[in-house]
């Protein structure tokens, strides 16, 4: 049994309608991030849209920053679901729960949850990041449209 429901951290957990807009923008602009090159470009324009140039790029390097650390040091892939999906995975509610507890200011916790992806030196970090990050997506839902699931979009690691 190795098929997609049986991937570590990709269990269906919840749907975007069920969390805060501003964390649906963030699952949702991970899984554009990591999908392609184009969709990279629409997260930046998003940032860039909510920011302007040159705050929506440090806003943007802090979120790429983000997920470069969480992808290098995680003890394994992290998994999301697809461009299309209104699920939330394991691991992107991971995630979010981590970005939400460091942006309300719970570094604490956050990084006691980072250390469920990195190993605990990492933890730390990792907490400060998200919460600016955390705060970033809060302020960018204020300004701007969300990013949509997009239907037509290819899913290179489509899970359903």
């Amino acid at each position: 049994m190795t098929g997609p429901s049986h991937t570590k951290g990709a269990s269906r957990v919840g749907q975007l309608t069920d969390v805060a807009p501003w964390e649906a923008e963030l699952i949702m602009a991970v899984r554009f991030w990591m999908a392609d090159a184009d969709s990279q470009a629409e997260v930046w324009n998003r940032f860039a849209q909510s920011f302007g140039a040159a705050e929506g790029l440090a806003e943007l390097r802090n979120f790429e920053g983000l997920l470069s650390d969480l992808c290098r040091f995680a003890r394994r892939p992290f998994v999301r679901h697809g461009l299309g999906c209104t699920c939330i995975g394991s691991d992107e509610a991971i995630l979010q729960t981590l970005v939400r507890e460091a942006a309300y200011g719970d570094l604490a916790e956050a990084a006691m949850i980072a250390s469920l992806i990195v190993p605990a030196r990492h933890a730390e970090p990792v907490a400060l990041m998200a919460a600016r990050v955390g705060q970033a997506m809060q302020r960018m839902v204020q300004t701007a449209p969300a990013i949509a699931p997009l239907q037509n979009k290819p899913q290179d690691r489509t899970l359903h």
